[in-house]
């Protein structure tokens, strides 16, 4: 049940898991690098329900301590961390120095000196700057880059963490009618996108971004501000937002006022095929390169030339956009059951040209199941003129 009480219970068992990790690999204490946009929350946000709006933020974790410190640089976001942690609230700080206060909580679970201490998020949100600080803070002990165990922990979906994301497959999904409700030709793209993002904050929603394409390729970005409506524009929006809870989700439809073209109808088509395909075969134990192989070849046999991919096919996702590898960074990647898929056929056919169909999917030994009610028929809408 998605209260805060029940976040609090889903955070114990996930402290323990990654204790028993820390015990594993032989780390002494785990640091945690966060940062307040999103791609750098999740980390944090997953054994502390942090938020972050800018700046660093520090979790530091001991072998057998059940309640990690949150460590943030800007007191206002400490004040608000306090309010929704699933920490003891004295233990949401803003010191002066965030290094120095690492040094001496690393230094309460490990000693002094010449122990392995974790680090999550290392190679990816620590600035060489910060590096040199940490380095030099807690260098006496042997600093590993801890992310990927860590990772590998977040990214098998507890039942609390699968009904917040199938939550917000709901919400997103409801937003695409706030979308056709607002639109009509002349009206201006800034606003029709401004009261679907109200629609998803009124939620409880904090970070996310709308954004589409218009000439039948798949790169949706802002429009600018003054772009109006036509009667003959064929619109892939999407919409990209986290959950009241957290939880990651990007999800698109293709709009017209008008009867799609055959061009269009046809490449529609297609990408809702590749979805089908590629679907079925993101079962346990399979690789992201099936995944990638399956879109490129329900694409071709549609009789569309496939040119390349325009950006990975899928990747995990969570309290982060992504949480793990995508099909483009590491394309063995083996899935696991109760992973959760930001799915986006990623083949790009001649021209740049290609529809961006997305949506979250959970990885099972049947193969991926939508988690979400945003099926083939909600990926097209006709709107009023």
């Amino acid at each position: 049940m998605l209260t805060h009480a029940g976040l609090v219970q889903d955070v114990k068992i996930r402290i323990q898991k990654i204790q028993d990790m820390m015990k594993k690999e032989d780390f002494a204490a785990l640091v945690i690098i966060g940062g307040g946009a999103p791609g750098g929350m999740g980390a944090i946000r997953y054994i502390t329900n942090a938020h972050l709006w800018g700046g660093a933020g520090y979790a530091v974790l001991g072998q057998d301590d059940p309640d990690p410190y949150m460590l943030i640089w800007s007191s206002y976001q400490a004040v608000w961390t306090r309010n929704e942690t699933t920490t003891r609230k004295e233990r949401v700080e803003s010191p002066a120095d965030l290094m120095e206060r690492v040094k001496e909580l690393v230094t309460d679970y490990a000693g002094e000196s010449g122990k392995r201490i974790g680090v999550v998020n290392m190679k990816k949100l620590l600035p060489l700057g910060a590096y040199e600080s940490l380095d030099q803070a807690i260098g006496s002990h042997d600093l590993i880059d801890a992310t990927e165990p860590y990772n590998a922990i977040r990214q098998i979906k507890s039942p609390f963490e699968l009904e917040a994301v199938q939550q917000n497959g709901y919400i997103l999904d409801a937003c695409m009618d706030v979308f056709a409700d607002h639109s009509y030709v002349g009206a201006r793209y800034w606003d029709v996108c401004a009261a679907t993002e109200e629609f998803v904050k009124a939620k409880g929603a904090f970070w996310g971004r709308t954004k589409l394409s218009l000439d039948l390729t798949p790169f949706t970005v802002p429009t600018p501000k003054d772009l109006t409506m036509s009667e003959d524009d064929i619109i892939n929006f999407e919409i990209v937002y986290e959950s009241p809870w957290g939880y990651w989700t990007e999800m698109t439809s293709v709009f017209s006022f008008i009867d799609l073209p055959d061009e269009a109808q046809l490449q529609l088509d297609a990408y809702l095929a590749a979805v089908d395909a590629s679907s079925a075969v993101a079962r346990t134990g399979n690789t992201y390169d099936d995944i990638s192989n399956a879109n490129d070849k329900a694409i071709s046999d549609m009789g569309l030339k496939v040119a390349g991919k325009h950006t990975p096919d899928c990747h995990s996702t969570g309290l982060d956009g992504s949480d793990g590898p995508s099909s483009a960074s590491d394309p063995d990647f083996v899935l696991k059951s109760n992973m959760i898929l930001s799915y986006h056929p990623g083949t790009v056919l001649e021209n740049d040209k290609g529809f961006l169909i997305t949506d979250n999917f959970m990885v099972t030994d049947e193969g991926a199941v939508r988690l979400s009610p945003h099926n083939a028929d909600r990926y097209y809408i006709r709107l009023e003129k």
